[in-house]
């Protein structure tokens, strides 16, 4: 089954994990399963699954043993992160940021910057952000809006050389944490704003 676009896939821009994480940080001294769902509608597995991962990565803590099946089991939480939800695998072992996650955090802390030189700073020892995955991407937030072209680029010019075009994060346009994506529908879903920001218009004459 083809994968959903993001603005689909989660309920007013909060993903299940996300929503299950702020139910827990809201009861953060005594929470249970069942209580999670009344909170969120989410259903039975998704929430037993990220609590197991969260119990795994140290974030929460079992209150006390059940002493019977039917009993709920009571969890407390003790290694608050902040009101992003911990991105955890099955080991709840933290999940590694991607490219598009160093670049958006990285293109605030430059100022003004080229494809070259975001991917470059970017990068690190275990992701590799290559400089046309960096095109690609200022490209988009430029014409989404979030992004300011201080300085025009231009193929090679013979006595020239060729010059990247040079790009400045709008500060009104830092959402949030989480950066904005390139869906394969030719849209910009942020999920800061939990919207759409940019799609491409249709071509009516095609």
């Amino acid at each position: 089954m083809a994968r959903k676009p993001a603005h689909l896939e989660l309920a007013g821009g909060r993903g299940p994990r996300q929503r299950i994480w702020e139910v827990i940080r809201k009861q953060a001294k005594d929470f249970t399963g069942p209580g999670i769902e009344k909170a969120t509608c989410i259903d039975t597995a998704t929430i037993r699954t990220y609590v197991q991962v969260l119990e795994r990565g140290g974030f929460i803590e079992q209150i006390s043993a059940r002493t019977k099946f039917t009993e709920r089991q009571h969890y407390r939480l003790i290694r608050d992160v902040g009101v992003e939800a911990p991105r955890l695998d099955r080991k709840g072992d933290v999940v590694r940021p991607t490219g598009n996650e160093n670049m958006w955090r990285t293109m605030r802390i430059m100022g003004d910057f080229t494809a070259a030189e975001l991917a470059i700073r970017s990068s690190t020892a275990d992701i590799k952000v290559a400089e046309q995955t960096a095109k690609t991407y200022l490209r988009a937030l430029a014409v989404a809006g979030y992004l300011t072209i201080v300085e025009e680029g231009h193929p090679f010019i013979r006595g020239v050389g060729a010059r990247q075009s040079r790009y400045r994060l709008m500060p009104t346009k830092y959402t949030g944490p989480r950066p904005p994506m390139i869906q394969r529908t030719k849209c910009i879903y942020d999920p800061n704003l939990a919207k759409v920001v940019w799609q491409e218009e249709p071509d009516h004459d095609a």
